[in-house]
Formats: C-alpha cells, sequence, structure tokens
C-alpha cells in the first residue's frame, strides 16, 4: 500500500509536523506501508509557493491586520476563486499523481486540496483531509473527500452546519500531534536535570518551530513578575531571534534563572514538565499542551487563525490572553497565586478536550475506509 501525505510549508512548519505526525500514527498500524511526505504546492507551481510563503510571512510580520481582514472574508474568497483554482490545481499536480499512483492521499493544508478532491475518481485514491486549527473554512470543504479529521467537536458541528457534509465524514481525533504526546512521562526528569527548584513555577516560552514571538517583551513582563520563576525558552530554527533575546538579556537584568534552547524533539517531555506556556496558539501547539494537560497563556494572536485558535481556548476556559507585557505579568502573577486552588478544574477541562492519540487515529480510520 502506497500512502501519499501532502502539506505545505507556506505557511510556518505546523502543516508539515502534521503530516510528519500523521506518517507516525500510520506506521503504528500499517508499518510495511510505503508513506511518502511532500509539499503539494511545488509540483502545482514552484513559483507560485515561492510567492506564497513570502505573502504570508510578510503579511504576518508587517501587516497582520491586513491578514486578518482577509481571513475573515474567506467565503467571498472561495465565492470568487474556489472552483478555478481547484481545476488549476487538478490540472497541474495530475502528472505528479498518476506518476506515485497512491492509494491514500492525506492532505495537512487546504491550498491543493479540492483539487485533490477532482482527481480522485480518475485515480481511484483514498482521501482524507486533516486540519489544523480549531477553525475551518470553506477551502477545506468538497464533497468527494472520503474523511475529515478535527481537532474538536464543535468544528464537526461547524462543518455539519455551515457546509451540510454528513456527520460520519468527520472525525473527532484532535489535531495530529505526535504520538509519543500519548506515552507516560516522569515529569521531574526535565525538572531534575536543569536542578530547577520545586517552589519554582516553570514557565516555558515557545515561538513554535520557527520561532516566531516577541519574546523580549514577554520577557519584560517575566522580569516584572515577584514570584519564583524558572524560565525556558524554546527558539526553534530562528538563530536572529535567539542573538536578539542573548543581547537583550546581557543589556537588562533577568531576575529568575533561564534557558536559551534550539530546537528540541522530545517537546513532549518539556511540556509535561512545565506550569504554564506562554506562546503563539498555532493549531498543533494548542493541541500538544491540551495533552499534556498544560496551561497556556496566548501572547498577542496573529490575527487569522491564531485569533480563532484563541477564542477556542478561551470559551473552554483552559488559556489566559495578553496583549503587551504589563498583562503578561498581571496573569502569571495571578495564576501563581490561585494555580493551587484552580489548577485541579482547568486540568479536569483540558482532559476532556486533550486527544493525545490524534494522528495515530488519523492513520487508522484512513487503512480503514472502503
Amino acid at each position: 500500500m502506497k500512502i501519499l501525505i501532502l502539506s505545505e510549508s507556506i505557511a510556518g512548519s505546523g502543516h508539515t509536523r502534521a503530516a510528519e505526525n500523521v506518517a507516525k500514527g500510520i506506521r503504528l498500524h500499517a508499518p510495511e506501508a510505503e508513506i511518502k511526505i511532500d509539499s503539494s504546492l511545488s509540483h502545482v507551481s514552484p513559483t507560485l509557493e515561492k510567492w506564497s510563503s513570502r505573502l504570508y510571512m510578510g503579511a504576518i510580520r508587517h501587516a497582520a491586520p491586513l491578514w486578518g481582514w482577509a481571513y475573515q472574508r474567506d467565503r467571498e474568497w472561495s465565492r470568487m476563486g474556489k472552483k478555478t483554482l481547484n481545476s488549476f490545481v487538478a490540472r497541474k499536480i495530475a502528472p505528479y499523481i498518476e506518476k506515485e499512483s497512491p492509494n491514500i492521499i492525506i492532505s495537512t493544508h487546504a491550498f491543493c486540496l479540492g483539487g485533490l478532491a477532482e482527481l480522485k475518481e480518475r485515480y481511484g485514491f483514498r482521501l482524507g483531509a486533516a486540519l489544523t486549527d480549531y477553525w475551518v473554512n470553506p477551502f477545506w470543504i468538497h464533497e468527494k473527500i472520503d474523511a475529515y479529521f478535527v481537532g474538536a467537536e464543535y468544528v464537526k458541528e461547524k462543518i455539519i452546519r455551515d457546509f451540510s457534509l454528513e456527520a460520519h465524514k468527520i472525525h473527532v481525533t484532535g489535531i495530529p500531534i505526535d504520538p509519543s504526546f500519548s506515552q507516560p512521562v516522569r515529569r521531574e526528569g526535565i525538572r531534575e536535570k536543569y536542578s530547577i527548584p520545586k517552589d519554582a513555577c516553570f514557565v516555558l516560552i515557545s515561538g513554535g518551530g520557527m520561532g516566531i514571538l516577541p519574546y523580549e517583551e514577554i520577557l519584560e513582563g517575566l522580569s516584572q513578575v515577584d514570584k519564583s520563576l524558572f524560565v525556558a525558552v524554546l527558539m526553534g530554527t530562528n538563530q536572529q531571534a535567539k542573538k536578539k533575546v542573548e543581547s537583550h538579556l546581557a543589556h537588562a537584568a533577568f531576575p529568575h534563572p533561564i534557558l536559551l534552547l534550539d530546537y528540541v524533539s522530545n517537546i513532549h517531555e518539556w511540556m509535561k514538565s512545565a506550569d504554564l506556556l506562554i506562546g503563539k496558539p498555532g493549531g498543533l501547539t494548542v493541541s500538544e499542551a491540551l495533552a499534556c494537560h498544560l496551561p497556556i497563556l496566548i501572547y498577542r494572536p496573529i490575527p487569522g487563525q491564531e485569533e480563532r485558535n484563541s477564542r477556542f481556548l478561551l470559551e473552554e476556559q483552559v488559556g489566559m490572553t495578553a496583549g503587551n507585557s504589563e498583562e503578561l505579568k498581571i496573569q502569571v502573577n495571578q495564576f501563581i497565586e490561585v494555580r493551587k486552588q484552580e489548577l485541579a478544574i482547568q486540568i479536569e477541562r483540558m482532559k476532556r478536550l486533550a486527544k493525545p492519540a490524534s494522528a495515530e487515529e488519523v492513520g487508522k480510520i484512513m487503512l480503514n475506509i472502503t
């Protein structure tokens, strides 16, 4: 059996990581399967892929409100161009699909999904869509898709209500995270390795795989917290941001013990050891934190997907937000003051939402569709 998992890197690393997680989940059920992870847009138009990435990164860094405005009009963009986009993608990607001849295709990005759906009957593959945010826009929707994998029950309800899809096609598996999150971890492991005091609130700061976060602002807020903290900053692959943080710490006294780390392969161990996560609410980060029952403080979410994910966390009462360093200081102080009384309640809410075996569930369902 040949399985093709298609993603995109034009909007950060989350979609690619989701594809890698789905592959791991499938291998747990079908170790003999031939699995290939690829970027679909690179087989449609490398030029379009390059410029889409530049446009997205430029927008979120320099014109985030404009990106949010465009994202909120997803239905209008869909009405104007979805059919044309699907036909264009189908025509361009058909030779690649014919060459690969997969039995199953799973997509973790919406851009080329409709075009793949147009080719499904011609090439006879099963088609799944693994959503990577706690929201859905019309570009994910096509009646020929066999299975949708979503992060929460309300996303399923929205798809049924807004797009009239059959309920049996929509599976609340959770956003696909690494299967390691379903494995038990000794919480004291990281704490002992880095001599984290037992009475300190262990704060993990994460900007995702690309390390995009206003770290200096966050550290400024934490420097004003008058409680005992231990801070670990995960910088991802963003060496430029790391140098800026190192320079900031060299010129501004930081009163708490702090670690600066590059990309870590054992993020599940760090999350299961921490008391609080501060960062961006990307879909995978949110799902990973929920799986670890780790409270989240969202800092300045980007308009669009991140705002929608933030809304989900706030409505479920498992997250907090801060828009500047002063608000962050207040939120962290309050969190430490009440965490013993309220943490158990919050953890119970997180347990209801957590889907640590999400990638395994995606794999099992796709392998058994007939």
